[in-house]
């Protein structure tokens, strides 16, 4: 028995210490990925030279971006959690088989109770030596059916909520690819137009220094122009140094290994689109019917109710419906073979105000997220509103660039095709209104990317993926149908009411006439004196 005791131990030992990981074996799983991740980086990659447009880069995103094949993975997840709550309603189905075998016979004696007492009867045998049992058990519990009925319902909701989460997901997912899209085509213009005015503005410097020395400009307007082509060289710069941090943004969002290389369409800059919205009403209605956030809450409230229902069952008492197949080999039986049928009821009482307690926490979270739903859509409206402020204010800003881009640009060709430019001041001059045009060129161009930025950003608030006039239409129509069938629920109501109020009225007037009717005559009440002009009969 001892060395049944120990070898147990160990064999404890040993599965507790194979589950355990130290450390060191942490580190070296941590290189082992490491290795195999930047590896595997590599081949996410794409040609460099490759020119993307706005909806390649969308089905790359789609398709390749890490956080969203994440959030897909997890919908699988709960897809087969739920799949396991739909077979928890399946009864319990017990297959048992017993082998028993002893070395001597299992034999027995009696004794009388009645009589004497004394008197001991033969020793008789019941039993084989060897004996086998197969026993088949089906056994279904109503608590347990319901319970998991309602968490098959539950994981339903779960995989739904599940969803929405992806859908927000991919909606945000669009509308940063749309933000850094645009920051690199803004830089890769801001580029072009740049490198060689850069290169002019840092042989001015040398112009200032020799025209300073000549006595031509005095020290103080050397200073000044000197500082003019800094700040503005300092300026042109921040463009091209952003531009790697968009590219390797956008490639990380893209699911590319990020670095620098990537190069994007930049022609969508050279038009400027004419956006279109429906009234603000119906854009806010728009975005309470499609927020997948909006959706999240009504799906969780809906689990706080089936969670209150369990509750309910779980207060119920636990019914046990079995049936029972048993066979044996044993040959002093008289039957082999036999079926059992029952039913098992228990009952604790104790547990009933626990589960009170436990209704009335989810009762009021079920009131806590109607208010939260109410308090959601509120917020949806006044982002809808913001968006569309801030659209409007990036138009306003866009119209303004445009009108300074091209007044910057009438005048700096109005400037180089005078002939009455002559001189070195008149050239450092001239390459003033150069920088100064590009740079108003290079915000014009930033202006128009916010303006789809913006445009994105409202779509993004309504939870869709256009705004054209079909799907506009069509959801249009949906809410004209519900608020038809609201208006006729709503009549209902009323006209419920109107009849309840009036039965309850007609009710307590013929009450109050019955009570009139039984109410004795007061002995002390004035006798009401007789109407002469009434003939009295009684004698």
């Amino acid at each position: 028995m001892k060395i049944s005791k120990l070898s147990v131990t160990a064999a404890a030992v040993l599965v507790f210490m194979a589950g355990c990981k130290s450390f060191d074996e942490y580190q070296q799983e941590r290189l082992t990925k490491a290795v195999a991740h930047f590896e595997r980086a590599q081949y996410s990659n794409i040609d460099a030279e490759k020119v993307l447009t706005l909806n390649e880069c969308f089905a790359m995103a789609r398709a390749n971006n890490l956080d969203l094949k994440v959030f897909g993975l997890e919908e699988k997840v709960s897809k087969e959690m739920r799949t396991f709550e739909i077979l928890g309603m399946l009864p319990e189905l017990n297959v048992s088989n017993n082998l028993s075998s002893r070395d001597n016979t299992p034999a027995s004696s009696s004794r009388q109770i009645d009589g004497n007492g004394y008197g001991t009867f033969s020793y008789s045998q019941s039993q084989d030596r060897t004996v086998n049992y197969l026993n088949i058990d089906l056994a279904l519990s109503v608590v347990d059916f319901g319970l998991a009925f309602f968490n098959t319902c539950q994981a339903h909701d779960r995989m739904l909520l599940r969803q929405q989460y992806t859908r927000r997901a991919e909606q945000n997912l669009v509308l940063d690819t749309v933000r850094v899209y645009f920051q690199v085509a803004a830089s890769q213009r801001a580029i072009k137009v740049t490198t060689k005015l850069l290169e002019d503005c840092k042989n001015r410097y040398q112009l200032i220094e020799k025209m300073g020395e000549a006595g031509e400009i005095t020290p103080f307007r050397a200073f000044d122009e000197a500082k003019r082509f800094i700040d503005m060289e300092k300026r042109l710069t921040n463009y091209i140094r952003a531009y790697e941090n968009s590219c390797v943004e956008l490639r990380s969002l893209l699911g590319l290994y990020p670095s620098a290389k990537i190069k994007v369409d930049d022609s969508v800059l050279d038009t400027i689109p004419e956006f279109t919205f429906p009234e603000m009403e119906l854009m806010e209605q728009i975005a309470l019917m499609k927020r997948p956030e909006l959706f999240e809450i009504d799906m969780q409230k809906h689990i706080n109710v089936l969670e209150c229902r369990k509750t309910i069952v779980s207060m119920f008492p636990n019914v046990r419906m079995f049936i029972d197949f048993t066979n044996s080999n044993n040959s002093f039986l008289y039957h082999n073979s036999w079926i059992e049928l029952g039913i098992r009821a228990a009952y604790n009482l104790l547990t009933i105000p626990r589960q009170l307690h436990r209704y009335f926490a989810y009762s009021a979270q079920v009131d806590a997220e109607e208010y939260r739903s109410y308090a959601q859509a509120v917020a949806v409206m006044a982002q809808v509103r913001i968006a569309h402020a801030n659209l409007m204010a990036t138009r306003e800003r866009l119209n303004i660039d445009l009108r300074s881009s091209n007044t910057f640009r009438k005048h700096l060709t109005k400037a180089e095709e005078s002939s009455r430019i002559s001189g070195e001041l008149s050239q450092l001059e001239l390459a003033h209104m150069r920088l100064e045009t590009a740079e108003k060129e290079i915000e014009k161009y930033l202006s128009i990317g916010n303006y789809y930025v913006s445009y994105y950003r409202v779509l993004n608030t309504l939870g869709i993926e256009n705004l054209h006039e079909t799907t506009v239409a069509d959801l249009k129509g949906k809410l004209d149908a519900e608020r038809v069938r609201a208006a006729k629920e709503l009549e209902k109501a009323r006209e419920e009411f109107e009849a309840a109020e009036k039965a309850a009225a007609q009710k307590a007037e013929e009450a109050k006439k019955a009570e009139a009717e039984r109410k004795p005559a007061d002995p002390d009440a004035p006798a009401i004196p007789a109407d002469p002009t009434v003939k009295n009969e009684v004698k």
